[in-house]
């Protein structure tokens, strides 16, 4: 046991260095392994082949504008000013997401687009506005409340669509 412990000191009391070969470039390409295998037996290396693989993206669905008019559209985030309790989860039992609008004059799932503000982007409204707000309100959910106070309070066309 004293010797295991004399040579453990020793080698970590006096390190012995080892030095490495350079590699040139040559030395670092493939070395000629052929003597290893019989000459009957050699192979040339396959060519890699390449694939080409396409995915398919299904293409947006249509739809139809089954309404148009013009609401007053705030914003809100995940704030407990602004929410009840649970600020991540909707009035529909669902957790926020970005494309989530709050809207009571409309049946959860409904499918709405803001064309002026966001294109063609679709929102479902998931939420519900506190009843005081009536039915010509509409609430955007954003992910910060500095974004939500950015955008205010606009007067915007949006549309309902048809699912």
């Amino acid at each position: 046991m004293q010797v295991m412990t004399f040579v453990l000191f020793w080698q970590f009391a006096f390190p012995q260095h080892a030095m490495a070969q350079e590699i040139t470039p040559s030395q670092a390409e493939q070395p000629d392994l052929a003597f290893m295998v019989p000459a009957d037996e050699q192979v040339e290396p396959a060519v890699p082949v390449a694939l080409k693989v396409e995915k398919a993206i299904p293409p947006k669905p249509k739809y139809k504008v089954k309404k148009s008019l013009t609401v007053v559209m705030t914003a809100y985030s995940s704030t407990r000013a602004q929410t009840d309790s649970d600020p991540f989860t909707t009035a529909s039992g669902e957790k926020v997401r970005d494309g989530v609008i709050a809207m009571n004059r409309v049946p959860f799932g409904t499918k709405i687009r803001i064309p002026e503000e966001y294109g063609d982007k679709v929102f479902v409204v998931k939420d519900r506005m506190s009843a005081r707000y009536g039915k010509t309100r509409g609430d955007i959910w954003m992910k910060s409340y500095k974004e939500a106070k950015q955008w205010g309070v606009k007067r915007v066309r949006v549309e309902i669509l048809e699912s």
